[in-house]
């Protein structure tokens, strides 16, 4: 027999009761954990206390306050309560277990912070940033084995960081052949060390990086390399730089084609990029003479270089390094061309001393309108000679000139 409605408003009621009491407990449940994040973005620590009473279950809220203790109010052993629990909440937090190691070490308990340091690794073993933090603790604490295993990690996860980490391994252990042994295959991480190592003043070590990068079979853009031979030449350590410039060849066929046999001038027919760098062509843009490719007019190839000369100039900012041997004849020869080249005293081609400046020898000088045709010059290196520099220059360069010149094929070679 159905009930009648007067029957059934009781129980109608009841479930209406049920439903408004859920609701309003629910509504509460959400207005409570919005108050308590809201607290805790205020990241003041009476705010956070606050969160952490409304949410007592929340990990996140005691991270919040024991960091809070340590660094703030510097309460190192209540920190430790409320990071104790946050990793009994969420023991999968390796941030967690770093604060707590944190909070340990500031009283003083090595023997806990090592335990909660390891259950952060356990937890997330190969993120950088937990192993760079992990590394920093164990090197205060005087672990330098555990220390660069964790700094090997971020190296390898984390290419981008190897300045800061090498830096402070560097300065930590000042041990070339350990900070080697955590390098990655990444030839980025080795430059950046032999960068490092060449601004402390560390030559041999960067010697050693700069040999063990060589021997990867990782490719690299040689661009990258070219600051390590301009190291060298700055100080004077020219077999080294020949050398280094030769091995860096070796890993690229690009920049074999810049040498030719029995030529020093590297890309003499300018049919090459200009690396501004190495041994190859730099520039230095100079007043009153404009340098260009001019690939409408050569001898051989298909470019030369072009000066237009306005006014004055003595050197033409196109200059290169050559090493050579000390007390050694050599032959210097261009094909050159020139067009309405009006002066007294034209440019050309001279090697003098890089270090010192003496100049041991020049082609002869080219005026008026010439058509493609070749001069040379012999010479011979000082008995201490090893780095020429090969340049245009105009002596005196004070006197006027205005005009065109041309230069392609240019080759130094032993006699």
């Amino acid at each position: 027999m159905a009930l009648s409605w007067k029957q059934g408003l009781p129980q109608r009621l009841l479930l209406s009761a049920i439903c408004i009491g859920g609701l309003a407990t629910y509504d509460w449940f959400v207005i409570r954990l919005y108050w308590a994040q809201r607290l805790a973005d205020r990241s003041d620590r009476i705010s956070i206390e606050k969160a952490t009473i409304l949410e007592p279950r929340n990990a996140t809220y005691h991270d919040l306050l024991c960091r809070s203790m340590i660094f703030v109010s510097r309460e190192p052993e209540r920190a430790i309560n409320e990071c104790r629990t946050a990793s009994e909440l969420n023991p999968y937090s390796s941030s967690i277990w770093l604060d707590l190691a944190q909070a340990y070490f500031s009283v003083g308990n090595n023997r806990l912070s090592d335990y909660a340091i390891h259950k952060a690794l356990l937890v997330d073993p190969t993120t950088p940033d937990i192993a760079w933090s992990a590394a920093n603790f164990f090197l205060i604490q005087g672990d330098s084995s555990e220390a660069l295993k964790q700094f090997a990690i971020v190296l390898r996860e984390e290419p981008t960081l190897s300045t800061p980490v090498l830096n402070i391994c560097w300065q930590s252990f000042h041990d070339i052949n350990r900070i080697q042994s955590i390098l990655p295959p990444n030839p980025e991480v080795h430059l950046g060390f032999i960068k490092l190592l060449l601004s402390t003043g560390d030559v041999e070590p960067a010697r050693q990086i700069w040999s063990a990068l060589i021997q990867l079979k990782t490719p690299f853009d040689y661009h990258q390399a070219l600051f390590y031979i301009d190291n060298l030449l700055k100080t004077r350590s020219v077999d080294s730089a020949n050398d280094a410039w030769k091995q860096l060849s070796s890993k690229s066929k690009v920049l074999q084609a810049y040498s030719r046999s029995g030529n020093l001038v590297m890309d003499g027919s300018f049919s090459e990029e200009i690396l501004d760098a190495g041994f190859d062509w730099r520039y230095i843009p100079r007043p009153q003479i404009v340098v260009t490719l001019d690939s409408t007019a050569f001898h051989s190839g298909n470019r030369s270089l072009m000066l237009t000369y306005e006014q004055s100039g003595s050197d033409a900012g196109i200059f290169q390094y050559i090493a050579v041997e000390p007390s050694t004849r050599y032959r210097l020869s261009t094909w050159v061309k020139s067009e309405d080249l009006d002066t007294a005293n034209g440019p050309s081609l001279t090697l003098s001393d890089a270090y010192d400046n003496t100049i041991y020898g020049s082609t002869e000088e080219t005026i008026g309108t010439t058509p493609w045709h070749r001069v040379e010059t012999t010479l011979e290196t000082g008995p201490e000679t090893k780095l020429l520099i090969l340049a245009v220059l105009r002596r005196p360069g004070e006197t006027r000139i205005q005009g065109k010149l041309w230069l392609d094929d240019i080759k130094l070679e032993p006699l």
